[in-house]
């Protein structure tokens, strides 16, 4: 980091079986096994605060209005409790109707949950890294994410960037990645190109070369 010499930012990794799924048979077989809608767009959300999932559910409350139900919302394994909660604190219990809980999703199957899905969303308040918005690009899958913590950094210029604390902006974020085909297709293939320079190989060679670099520091006393 620029600034204090001593500290090293080293970047976490994109495992490598995050790669767009193009077989169909196994597309249908994921499709089949989670009950995966024809659109939807896909959300990592949990109990967690910082994972804004009431803010996500204000915006695609907002877009099924503006837009009708085309598009689902394909979440994990959320509890239904909470979720009731939350949709009857944004005044919309019935958008229930319109999201798709997976269930438990096994880590081999979330390409092809990524692959299937027309945007990700990933508008967290705060993340300490964010691996899950690099496993989408590198699944060919426009983005949606923060403006605040270390979203940007890891993001770059691949991903909308929005402010997680305006429900209005994910709303207009969603519009536009399915209204602007330009914009979309540049976000994919910034996506790709942008989540490539994360692996765990590049992390380990990193930390191999830091903790060489600070023995040999120590033996010179």
């Amino acid at each position: 980091m620029e600034g204090n010499p001593r500290l090293t930012a080293i970047y976490n990794g994109v495992s490598e079986h995050f790669k767009p799924v193009t077989d169909a048979s196994e597309l249908a077989r994921v499709k089949a096994k989670y009950h995966l809608p024809d659109h939807y767009f896909f959300f990592l959300g949990n109990t967690d605060p910082k994972k804004n999932t009431k803010g996500t559910l204000k915006a695609y409350s907002d877009f099924v209005k503006q837009n009708g139900t085309e598009y689902k919302l394909v979440m994990l394994d959320y509890d239904h409790d909470e979720l009731d909660r939350l949709l009857s604190e944004i005044g919309d219990p019935g958008l229930i109707s319109q999201i798709v809980l997976t269930g438990y999703v096994i880590n081999t199957d979330l390409p092809a949950i990524y692959s299937q899905c027309g945007v990700f969303l990933y508008p967290s308040l705060r993340e300490s890294f964010g691996i899950p918005m690099l496993e989408a690009m590198a699944c060919a899958v426009p983005v949606i994410t923060s403006n605040t913590s270390s979203m940007p950094e890891v993001a770059g210029d691949a991903a909308l960037i929005i402010n997680p604390f305006k429900p209005a902006e994910i709303t207009t974020a969603l519009n536009r990645l399915l209204e602007e085909k330009e914009l979309r297709s540049e976000l994919i293939a910034k996506g790709i190109e942008r989540a490539a320079r994360f692996s765990w190989m590049q992390m380990a060679r990193e930390v191999k070369d830091l903790y060489e670099e600070v023995y040999r520091e120590i033996r010179k006393g």
